[in-house]
């Protein structure tokens, strides 16, 4: 059985906060800066977590979802917008997460790294499209063996369903593999199910939520020779 490392891929290869937040912020400085920008973030936060489940499972696209979620932000925060408005914040927002789009300091290196010794897969709650061209636009898409993209299989994390189908893509074995992620729930809690070696990246920190599973604990991709080899020799640690 070939050796295999998971990773997710916003907020761990890939730096969704920093695209989102500048995105937010040039559409907060256009649209909404009479009110303060750290509420502005809290409630698009909430409602993009909203959405974000809404366009998995299919029931509404991803253009209205994006639509309508700057539609309950504005509500939330007392400000009026007009569909013209509306349309224009979403378009904004898109367009500036796309220039902003930049893989996590040393994900390349990273990869680079362990393609050699290891088969690597994406594991990820999204778009199988919108994944594909982070990974392209990032520089990482020729590193990567599998993307499992939650859209394209029907599944998503932390259902252990989604680990094995990247496992079998791979011709791994969860003996053989490690999975690195941002999110305790959804990464840590769905690697364990699977019977997958976890190892939570952390960079800010943050306490361990419950259930508290022994798992290894990052808080970088740099130095990248060194993370990889802490991610190999958990392949080969009984």
């Amino acid at each position: 059985m070939p050796r295999a490392v998971l990773f997710d891929l916003d907020d761990t290869l890939f730096d969704h906060h920093r695209s989102a937040r500048a995105a937010l912020a040039g559409v907060h400085a256009e649209f909404a800066s009479a009110v303060a920008f750290d509420d502005f973030e809290r409630h698009h936060i909430r409602f993009l977590e909203e959405m974000h489940i809404e366009v998995l499972a299919g029931r509404v696209p991803l253009d209205d979802a994006r639509r309508e979620r700057f539609r309950r932000v504005f509500a939330a925060l007392g400000l009026a917008i007009d569909e013209g408005t509306t349309d224009a914040v979403a378009s904004a927002y898109r367009d500036g997460y796309m220039v902003a789009r930049r893989a996590t300091d040393g994900a390349a290196a990273l990869l680079a790294a362990l393609k050699p010794r290891a088969r690597v897969a994406i594991v990820t709650n999204n778009l199988l499209e919108e994944q594909q061209n982070k990974l392209e636009y990032c520089g990482l898409a020729s590193f990567v063996d599998a993307l499992v993209a939650s859209e394209d299989v029907g599944v998503s994390k932390p259902d252990p369903a989604i680990f094995r189908i990247a496992l079998d893509r791979l011709g791994a074995s969860s003996r053989e593999a490690v999975m690195m992620g941002d999110s305790w729930h959804a990464d840590i809690a769905g690697a364990h199910a699977a019977g997958i070696r976890a190892v939570w990246f952390n960079p800010q920190r943050q306490p361990r939520p419950l259930p508290h599973y022994e798992v290894e604990e990052m808080h970088s991709l740099t130095p990248a020779t060194e993370i990889a080899a802490r991610l190999l020799g958990l392949l080969t640690s009984e």
